[in-house]
């Protein structure tokens, strides 16, 4: 039997500032399901769940409640001292499902199962400082462009944040660690390479007025925004894939839920590209090889600390 979602509490304000209400979220993640779905299939969620709206407290939810109905798949994800079982979506009914539970934010890792340490996905995240969009587009055509040198096509996304994304489709045959380990030395390497817009320092107050190349979405558990998954944030922004060409007239927080439906009538730059996924093989030599010939020392450093 199919799931049908009935909306409980449709009119609760969720978005204070645009008023966009509960029902108008389920709405939403149903009408662009047929675009986030590829993007979703059988990758393990995080989801970022604000029940009672933006303007209260949020949490984020890995494990899959016993609740869930039939449709969701599950997935087990090893972590230290035990497994973590995610949940899977398939159906426009299985986001609104997620909607209506408060679900804002969809995140997402590089794999998918029943295969979770080979990626089929490159992602640098470029974090600029906040206001900065001018930087967030040299910093992504910058990575674009070496990203291109070295082999790997990729597109742009709009992470209704600050920053872009820039991301690359890939054959999954090569695993986790040799693809975050070739992801560290290119973020150190392209930061070598422009240290007056790029850096791999993870203190903010250490940064200056760069982008910070967040290589580590490319490791072991680690998640990144779904595309044309809302955010939890006073525009109701989205995470919107982009062509190149329309990385100097679209901000990263300027696709909003007020006014999206063109983005998702458009193809898809991102389901393009993933429909031609290259060999990682030759990436990960080359960047090895400029990295060890560049002498780079990378700073060693916890991320979980100050």
């Amino acid at each position: 039997m199919s799931l049908v979602i009935t909306v409980t509490n449709a009119d609760r304000v969720i978005f204070p500032e645009t008023g966009h209400t509960k029902g108008d979220v389920v709405a939403y993640y149903r009408k662009a399901a047929e675009r986030m779905l590829p993007h979703l299939a059988r990758r393990p969620l995080t989801l970022r769940r604000y029940p009672r709206g933006i303007h209260q407290q949020g949490f984020f939810q890995k494990n899959a409640p016993a609740h869930y109905p039939p449709s969701f798949e599950r997935v087990e994800l090893a972590r230290k001292g035990g497994v973590t079982i995610h949940p899977t979506v398939s159906t426009a009914e299985d986001l609104a499902y997620l909607a209506n539970q408060g679900a804002i934010e969809l995140h997402v890792p590089t794999v998918r199962a029943p295969d979770l340490f080979h990626p089929d996905r490159l992602v640098v995240d470029l974090d600029p400082p906040a206001g900065e969009v001018a930087l967030a587009r040299h910093a992504a055509k910058l990575v674009r462009d070496e990203l291109g040198a070295l082999g790997l096509p990729t597109v742009p996304m709009a992470t209704g944040s600050k920053g872009y994304h820039v991301v690359a489709a890939i054959q999954p045959t090569l695993d986790l660690h040799a693809i975050a380990t070739a992801m560290q030395q290119f973020a150190g390497l392209v930061s070598h390479r422009h240290p007056e817009q790029l850096t791999m320092v993870f203190r903010v107050a250490r940064r200056g007025k760069r982008a910070f190349v967040d290589w580590l979405r490319n490791a072991y558990a680690a998640t990144v925004v779904a595309p044309f998954s809302l955010r939890a944030r006073p525009g109701a922004s989205i995470a919107m894939p982009l062509e190149w060409r329309e990385l100097d007239t679209i901000a990263p927080d300027a696709c909003r839920l007020a006014g999206i439906e063109p983005f998702l009538e458009r193809p898809d730059p991102l389901a393009a590209l993933a429909d031609k996924p290259v060999d990682p093989a030759p990436f990960v030599a080359a960047v090895g090889a400029a990295f060890g010939e560049a002498g780079i020392v990378l700073e060693t450093f916890d991320r979980f600390r100050g």
